[in-house]
């Protein structure tokens, strides 16, 4: 659709909101609002909505006649391009619901994967949602042409069905088992950087959160000030980084590694989840996780929720968490929610420095493992002098007549380099460290 200029307008948007009996209010203004996030991310325009309860789901239409020809009236009305459910539906229900409606249908599903089609750029995030895309199309082929030309995609028509009008289920099988063997092709390469890090005593900790949580500007911040570089900070949009993003950065005389995957989001797509998990590998192999949350959301509690439920599925659980309630400064007066998972949390934004300076201390005690060292310095050796301050907490140094004698907390991944040089400390810590090395 173009305007009087020529330009590309956006796509009118009629929104179906599907609700079980059993969700209560606050649930479903969750959803509500949610979907018409996900709509102005893929960059459409909501005209109206419609919202129905449903006790049992029909299996031809999922809503009941009545609402079916309601939802047709008045979509009809508004001059709609597309019809958005905020359920994911079956090949048969939208294909009916099309029919009924004489519009163009999608849900929920697409609509998310419609977006990630926007967002990926590298060659990894564009094989990822190509399979995501594909797995959703199969069990939806079902022999009918006219479905996998409505399978062209989302909003914007993006996605693989409209060019594959002609392929049958085998060749899409086989483009699944290609994009598979890809994505773990490209995990294995990552597993090997993760091992080579870890056995340079780096340690990697991953960034989760909800989407639009504010993941993407804190480890803007934390590479700008602590790393290496500093990073684009995100849009305040739903999905704006989908690739993954790996910085190191520097502190106490440690160095980490962040990576930010992808947000989460309530009833994440199964299809999402499976294209991702190489990618969500990064979190459950890290040493321990930033959960970024938006303090200012008024579905904070939900939010919490849905990013340990996906971290229960992704089995990473058991990682020690630092809880980072950001957007502080935009929150109501209410009192945040006790995160009784988390060993640690901080309250601030992702744009304060001191803030970001907090978090990296609060990381930096929950992953402890640190040895008290009573060094021995020949006065000869510098060299030794230097690493210990670059890699540890100096609590003292003071000079004798045979050589420097310093008091030092250094990782227990670096303390084997201290061993020859060690007088009074930890000697199960030092040995146990010496000898991994």
């Amino acid at each position: 659709m173009y305007d009087v200029k020529g330009r590309a307008e956006p796509e009118r948007a009629f929104l179906m909101h599907v609700f079980d009996a059993m969700q209560s209010m606050d649930e479903r203004e969750h959803a509500r609002a949610e979907l018409v996030s996900l709509v102005a991310a893929a960059g459409a325009v909501v005209v109206g909505s419609l919202s129905q309860v449903v006790e049992e789901r029909r299996p031809g239409t999922l809503i009941g006649k009545g609402k079916l020809d309601e939802l047709a009236q008045a979509a009809q009305t508004e001059a709609t391009d597309v019809i958005v459910f905020g359920v994911e539906l079956s090949g048969g229900q939208l294909r009916n619901v099309e029919e009924a409606c004489a519009l163009r249908v999608i849900d929920r599903t697409q609509l998310i994967l419609d977006i990630f089609a926007t967002r990926a750029r590298s060659f990894e995030g564009k094989a990822q949602v190509r399979l995501a895309q594909l797995s959703y199309m199969l069990p939806r082929l079902i022999g009918h042409g006219a479905e996998m030309s409505r399978l062209g995609g989302g909003i914007g028509t993006r996605g693989p069905g409209e060019t594959k009008l002609e392929i049958d289920r085998r060749t899409i099988r086989k483009e699944i088992a290609d994009l598979r063997a890809l994505v773990s092709a490209e995990g294995e390469r990552r597993r090997e950087l993760r091992s080579r890090r870890e056995r340079q005593g780096v340690y990697s900790v991953g960034i989760v959160g909800y989407t639009n949580a504010g993941k993407t500007t804190l480890l803007s911040h934390l590479a700008g000030r602590f790393g290496e570089k500093r990073l684009d900070p995100g849009q305040d949009r739903l999905f704006d980084t989908l690739d993954l993003t790996v910085r190191r950065a520097t502190f106490a005389g440690r160095t980490f590694v962040f990576t930010d995957t992808v947000g989460f989001i309530r009833d994440l797509p199964h299809h999402l989840v499976d294209a991702f998990r190489a990618t969500l590998q990064e979190a459950v192999d890290a040493d321990m996780l930033v959960h970024v949350v938006d303090s200012s959301s008024p579905f904070i509690v939900e939010e919490m929720e849905t990013v340990y439920g996906v971290l229960q599925e992704t089995h990473a659980s058991h990682l020690p968490v630092v809880t980072f309630f950001n957007k502080s400064d935009q929150a109501a007066n209410a009192p945040l929610p006790t995160d009784s998972r988390a060993a640690a949390t901080v309250i601030g934004s992702a744009m304060s420095a001191r803030s970001v300076e907090e978090l990296l201390e609060r990381i930096d005690l929950a992953l402890g493992r640190r040895v008290a060292l009573h060094l021995m310095i020949p006065h000869g050796r510098s060299d030794v002098l230097a690493q210990a301050y670059r890699v540890g907490r100096v609590d003292s140094v003071r000079e004798s007549d045979a050589c420097m004698l310093m008091d030092v907390r250094v990782d227990q991944r670096e303390a084997w380099q201290f061993a020859p040089f060690s007088a009074l400390s930890d000697e199960s810590l030092l040995e146990r460290t010496f000898y991994d090395r």
